[in-house]
């Protein structure tokens, strides 16, 4: 009994002093500069990898998870596709896709902070991206696929 006593004393110990007593709190930054991130990228003539137009849907107030105008994409070179649309704060769930929604894509990990690239992964049926903007504005919708047509990497900004 005593030595089963001085066994967890010890691991207790030992366990306790890997414990960290600072807590970090400042999470990652994860930014995109260059054509990726910028508002003001002009559209190129051919339309990518994909190639019907990929649309940002989800909960907006002005349609649940329709294909509008001012959320369709346009193609930017290098697999990269943007829109940069007029926003109402508060939180929203979105997808990129096609009109046929074939392709569709969401963000690793189903959320997305504005401001931070996040991977992007094949979406699916309740694959939903859940954002939070903060506030009332234009934000730039930014995702680039590869010339395989598989999905790299994903940016929801405010825009000046």
């Amino acid at each position: 009994m005593k030595r089963k006593l001085i066994l967890t004393a010890m691991i207790s110990t030992a366990l306790l002093g890997c414990a960290s007593t600072t807590e970090d709190t400042t999470a990652p930054q994860i930014t995109s500069a260059g054509p990726f991130s910028d508002c003001n990228v002009a559209s190129v003539d051919d339309r990518g990898p994909i190639r019907p137009s990929l649309y940002v849907l989800g909960t907006f107030p002005e349609g649940q998870w329709l294909h509008t105008e001012e959320h369709q994409m346009s193609h930017k070179g290098d697999g990269i596709y943007q829109v940069v649309s007029e926003e109402k704060a508060g939180n929203v769930s979105v997808q990129f896709a096609t009109m046929s929604w074939n392709p569709q894509f969401t963000a690793a990990g189903l959320e997305m902070t504005v401001g931070e690239v996040k991977e992007l992964k094949r979406g699916g049926f309740a694959k939903n991206t859940l954002i939070n903007l903060p506030e009332d504005g234009k934000y730039l919708w930014s995702i680039q696929i590869a010339s395989d047509k598989k999905p790299v990497k994903a940016l929801v900004k405010k825009c000046p």
